[in-house]
């Protein structure tokens, strides 16, 4: 099975809807379920959730603050009824638009 979804952390605006794919985990014993959960600064956002045989999830109707870390992390569960470690991926949700500091700057071309 892989080890991490993705290096680097990805961002995001919107501020209701996180979505995740993975690929690659693999197992000899056929993979029967995946479940994940939604973390931020060590909190629970969303705990362990059942995927299914999906290799994706979409979770609507969150709260997710501008400027938070979002960490998700996914494990899968094969035919004996073994879970495999977590693999993670975060992201920075940047819902608000930057502040204005009033400073002209030129371009030149």
């Amino acid at each position: 099975m892989t080890n991490q979804l993705s290096a680097q952390p990805s961002a995001q605006s919107n501020s209701s809807i996180l979505q995740m794919e993975w690929d690659n985990f693999e197992d000899s014993s056929e993979i029967t379920s995946y479940s994940y959960r939604i973390q931020s600064n060590g909190e629970i956002v969303v705990d362990w959730t059942d995927a299914g045989l999906k290799d994706m999830f979409s979770n609507e109707h969150l709260k997710l603050k501008s400027g938070q870390t979002y960490t998700t992390e996914v494990h899968a569960e094969n035919g004996g009824g073994f879970t495999s470690s977590g693999v993670k991926s975060s992201l920075i949700v940047a819902s608000e638009p930057p502040a204005l500091t009033g400073v002209l700057s030129n371009i030149v071309c």
